[in-house]
């Protein structure tokens, strides 16, 4: 049983790799760009198109959009002619099963026309809101305009040579960037940059190649608006610095362009110091006077990182470990930590002493502090934790099992453990995919593993 923590400074994550990533298509954004429009435009009726082959081959993203507008002739929808006015989409599940049947209905020969599956998997590309998501403008949310112009103007103390900026270049490149979209965003219905890929399909070559150079172009050129509307803020900034100097200069065509592809996906990644950590958890530990106080005021926005933690908490707790709920590692990261509290108040691990009394005595002041880290997680009131912690039976065998490992390391979980460790430090120095928050747990009894924030 082993438990690493990630800490580290808050950190903005704009280069992730999602193994889930929905393809950008813009099915379902209105008006079409232009680019879509155009390649669809050469289709003009599937249902009139006699050459097999050719049917076999259109496009499902051309499939879709026919599929659309025939769904939208069989639905109680009015028709507007203004063509700024959006118009319906399949909602419920009931139009959701109808609009694929409708897919379906429009293939000549199913079992001959893989275009036509591929249209049916990916049905959902018509309805699902390409918009960002509450999470990306929780993060454009972050990033304050005012107190971005005045962390990039270089003062005259800076000038000398005498002080530098608070704020380190790359988050004030980020902050830039964060900010042009928050623009682009208010331009473009909520919807961000195109990413400008699509991904592999059934089609024939010309028009394949075509879809490609629309998304391609389109994506082009939501990238120089990004860009645009990043210069005009380093104008606005030097405009009101009074010609001063900036610390922040445009981010390379680069970063722009990995800006762009993941604005879908941007992230803030906020651990807290483990002074933090031990206040509320252990808040009696004699630890508290050696680690580096902090004042919970200096840690940004610990009140509402704190309620997170303890809502995430308590929803994992609704899903423990399946075949054997007692294995689930967060009972188990409980127990580890009324050892190190153990520990800070004997300055060694309980089950030192191999007398069965002494075994005991440890057990039960490990259950004690077991119950008040507990309550103090704000999980006492929690159903699974009443039954598995907290009945008094269950938690002190807990208590018996980690005091009588007595601190041992068993080499193949150390290597578990060092091998995630490492992944995630690979991670956070390339930036590419997203480093766990912030506490992995490791049960190798049970072979299963948690992230839980604390």
């Amino acid at each position: 049983m082993l438990a690493s923590k990630l800490q580290l400074p808050t950190i903005a994550s704009r280069k992730q790799k999602k193994s889930n990533r929905i393809p950008d298509l813009r099915l379902s954004a209105w008006p079409l760009f232009e680019g879509l429009k155009n390649v669809a435009s050469t289709v003009s009726n599937l249902d009139e198109m006699d050459d097999t082959k050719d049917h076999s081959h259109v496009p499902f993203v051309i499939v879709l959009l026919q599929a659309l507008d025939k769904w939208r002739g069989t639905v109680s929808a009015p028709f507007n002619p203004d063509p700024a006015v959006r118009p319906r989409y399949p909602e419920s599940f009931q139009e959701k099963e109808d609009f694929r049947k409708l897919v379906k209905g429009m293939s000549k020969n199913l079992n001959n026309e893989i275009n036509f599956e591929e249209a049916i998997r990916e049905a959902h590309l018509t309805w699902v809101d390409g918009r960002v998501s509450d999470e990306v403008k929780e993060v454009l949310d972050r990033v304050d305009e005012k107190e971005f112009f005045a962390s990039a103007v270089k003062s005259e103390m800076d000038v000398e040579g005498s002080a530098t900026s608070s704020v380190p270049a790359h988050v004030l490149q980020f902050q830039l960037l964060a900010l042009a979209l928050k623009r682009f965003l208010k331009q473009n219905d909520d919807y961000p940059p195109l990413e400008g890929k699509i991904p592999d399909m059934t089609s024939d070559t010309a028009r394949f190649v075509a879809l490609q150079e629309a998304y391609q172009k389109q994506a082009e050129q939501d990238r120089a608006t990004i860009c645009e509307i990043a210069k005009a803020l380093l104008d606005e900034c030097k405009q009101a610095s009074s010609g001063c100097d900036l610390h922040v200069s445009i981010p390379s065509d680069d970063e722009i362009v990995t800006f762009c592809k993941n604005s879908r996906y941007l992230r803030i990644l906020e651990t807290r110091p483990l002074f933090a950590e031990y206040k509320v958890q252990d808040p009696a530990s004699p630890t508290l006077s050696i680690l580096k106080p902090t004042s919970f005021e200096n840690i940004p926005n610990f009140d509402t990182i704190q309620a997170d933690a303890r809502d995430d908490l308590q929803s994992a707790m609704f899903d423990p470990y399946e075949t054997d709920p007692i294995q689930t590692p967060l009972l188990w990261w409980i127990a580890l930590r009324a050892c190190d509290a153990f520990y800070d108040r004997h300055e060694h691990y309980p089950g030192k002493h191999e007398q069965e009394l002494a075994l005991e005595s440890d057990a039960n002041e490990v259950y004690k502090f077991m119950t008040q880290i507990a309550t103090n997680l704000g999980l006492s009131e929690c159903d699974f934790i009443k039954e598995h912690l907290l009945d008094s039976s269950k938690g002190k065998d807990l208590a018996r099992e980690v005091v009588r490992y007595d601190e041992a390391e068993i080499h193949n979980i150390a290597a578990v453990v060092g091998g995630v460790a490492s992944q995630e430090a690979v991670k956070l120095i390339t930036g590419q995919y997203v480093p766990f928050d912030d506490t992995y747990v490791y049960n190798g009894i049970a072979s299963t593993a948690g992230v839980y924030r604390f």
